[in-house]
């Protein structure tokens, strides 16, 4: 509503309550009124009848005769006072209110009446008009208008001494005629009441445009502050007191600009901190609500970032996360059940209450873990690189004199030891053997230069299927491959990585012998493309799982144990992951996420 229809409704009411209590209590007062003058008339009146009666029957007392004698003669003389009943209704022409005055004997028999048709029957007893008056205002108006009984005003005469009354006056009051007093009244109240309402209407129209005209320029320059110009209109103000409010205005309008450029720049240094938070964070508020989400939020809800604010907890949560969330009970890294893609799995929760609300911190166990586990191997791996580069080196130059020695003593003994031909073979090829190792150790502590180009993940995967697919289909592996719609480009090595999946393949294959298949699936998580590698193999037991990348660790009895650690290295180098999820005795998977190229298409 706005603030001209308040004022006016404001004034209207106010006008409309105070006529209607000034109505209310000129009623009362006159229906108090004419309750006192029909109270007062009626007492009047039947005093008077009482002297009538007292002067009428005063002579007609007979000397000697007893008591119920002189009642009898006392009843005649009023019975044949054809007077006396002229005088009753001439009374009743008096007054408006009064109906009826009767005049009943002893035994409520009545034998003189304003109303011949009452004589000779019993006097009906009524309430009387003091009932009226203890009655609360709005009852006693129900009762006037609404009523249509009659109300009495009783006189007894008797003769001393004597408990029981010789003669009993009833004068009887209207209240019929009662409302045809008071309904004028109400018609005129009514009146006076709806011509206040409307003026008091005019009244609040008037005042409402003479009040809100100054406040709709101060309107118009809180519109224009929103609006990022300049308050002043350049107009001048009516008032004293409005040019010190436009004044306010135009200091509050620069302090806005400002803040609203200072919120702009730290809403913006907020986004791109929490687009580098790898953990999922939600602020909720008092009722609920989602305020604030990372982007890693997506990942733990399957809900775009966009749908997840405004969401309450209860669509958002687990059942037991979300009461808490409720409670605003505060969990430390609490292990919470939380469904993701359809299987179960567990959650590091970190509930933190706040003044207005309720912070979350969701972090993955499994990926805290894998984290620390390629921390760990990398640094193994490092460690192993420094020693293996070291003793490559240290090694190299003994072996290079002990092949020239070895080819002197070819030339020198074998003219005159012929038979030593053989021997002189296997110490030769033992030193190439150990060369080739040697030679190994130095490429894999080489540092790489990466030759970068941005290619389709898809198109590189579907390249290694082709070359192994006459060797998989040789011993029974039937190859799937699950491409998304659109392609999946990466920058990097193409020929460094292409080795990397071709060195995983080759080793699924070999775990294959009996035939089975090799699945391969590229997709997209966040900003990473992701390349999954699995087979139906006897799986990678448990306790080798945090091995398969060392260097030389190798299960197969011809293997090298170099392949998966080159693979692990080529990941890495290109700022990738690489994981392996394995349940004996159900095959294994690899899975390879590579950074996504900013033009990427990749659907999700």
């Amino acid at each position: 509503m706005s603030l001209k229809a308040r004022l006016l409704v404001l004034i209207t009411g106010t006008v409309a309550i105070v006529v209607l209590a000034l109505s209310a209590l000129h009623l009362n007062s006159l229906v108090t009124t004419l309750l006192d003058h029909a109270s007062e008339r009626s007492a009047a009146t039947a005093q008077l009848v009482k002297a009538q009666v007292v002067m009428r029957t005063a002579a007609s007392r007979p000397q000697g005769e007893s008591l119920e004698d002189v009642k009898l003669a006392w009843r005649r003389v009023i019975e044949a006072d054809r007077e006396f009943a002229d005088f009753l209704a001439a009374m009743l022409a008096q007054t408006r209110s009064i109906v009826e005055i009767s005049v009943a004997e002893e035994m409520s028999l009545v034998v003189v009446s304003s109303n011949p048709g009452r004589v000779g029957k019993l006097m009906e007893p009524k309430l009387t008009l003091r009932y009226l008056e203890t009655l609360n205002p709005f009852d006693r108006l129900s009762v006037i208008l609404g009523g249509r009984q009659d109300y009495e005003n009783r006189v007894v005469l008797g003769i001393a001494g004597q408990p029981q009354p010789v003669f009993t006056i009833q004068v009887l009051v209207s209240n019929v005629l009662l409302r045809d007093a008071v309904l004028p009244e109400m018609r005129r109240g009514a009146a006076v009441s709806v011509s206040a309402l409307l003026i008091s209407l005019l009244v609040a129209l008037s005042a409402a445009h003479l009040a809100l005209r100054p406040l709709k320029r101060i309107s118009r320059a809180i519109d224009r502050i929103a609006s990022g110009a300049d308050s002043a209109d350049g107009s001048a103000p009516a008032t004293p007191e409005f040019r010190l409010v436009e004044q306010k205005l135009q200091i509050l309008g620069a302090q806005y600009r400002d803040t609203q450029q200072s919120a702009s720049q730290l809403r913006g240094g907020v986004e791109k901190l929490m687009e580098r938070i790898e953990e999922a964070i939600l602020l909720f508020d008092d009722a609920g609500q989602t305020l604030v989400c990372t982007p890693a939020a997506e990942r733990f809800l399957g809900i775009p970032r966009a749908q997840i604010i405004g969401r309450t907890v209860p669509d958002l949560l687990p059942p037991a996360l979300a009461q808490a969330a409720l409670e605003r009970k505060p969990l430390r890294n609490v292990l919470v059940d939380w469904a993701r893609d359809g299987a179960p799995a567990a959650v590091l929760a970190t509930l933190e209450p706040l003044p207005d609300g309720v912070l979350l911190r969701l972090h993955d166990p499994e990926g805290r873990r894998a984290v620390e586990a390629q921390l760990s191997l990398s640094s193994r791996l490092t460690a192993i690189n420094r020693l293996t580069g070291g003793v490559a080196h240290a090694i190299k130059n003994p072996l290079n004199s002990i092949a020239l020695r070895l080819e002197l003593l070819r030339t020198r003994v074998l003219p005159e030891v012929p038979e030593a031909k053989g021997e002189i073979e296997v110490i030769a090829e033992e030193i190439a053997r150990l060369d080739r190792v040697v030679r190994t150790f130095l490429d894999f502590t080489r540092p790489v230069e990466l030759n970068s180009a941005e290619f389709d993940l898809i198109e590189m995967a579907g390249g290694v299927l082709d070359l192994v697919r006459p060797e998989a289909e040789g011993c029974g592996v039937r190859i799937e491959i699950e491409r998304p719609p659109a392609p999946a480009h990466v920058c990097g090595d193409r020929e460094l990585l292409r080795q990397a999946v071709v060195n995983i393949v080759r080793n699924a294959l070999d775990a294959m012998p009996d035939g089975g298949r090799l699945g391969v699936r590229i997709s997209r998580s966040g900003p990473e493309a992701v390349l999954a590698i699995s087979d139906t193999g006897p799986g990678i037991p448990a306790e080798n799982r945090d091995k398969i990348f060392d260097l030389y660790f190798s299960t197969k009895a011809r293997g090298s144990g170099i392949g998966l650690a080159m693979t692990f290295r080529a990941v890495q180098l290109h700022g990738g992951s690489i994981g392996v999820e394995s349940n004996p005795p159900n095959g294994a998977t690899f899975r390879l996420r590579l950074p996504a190229a900013p033009e990427g298409g990749l659907a999700q």
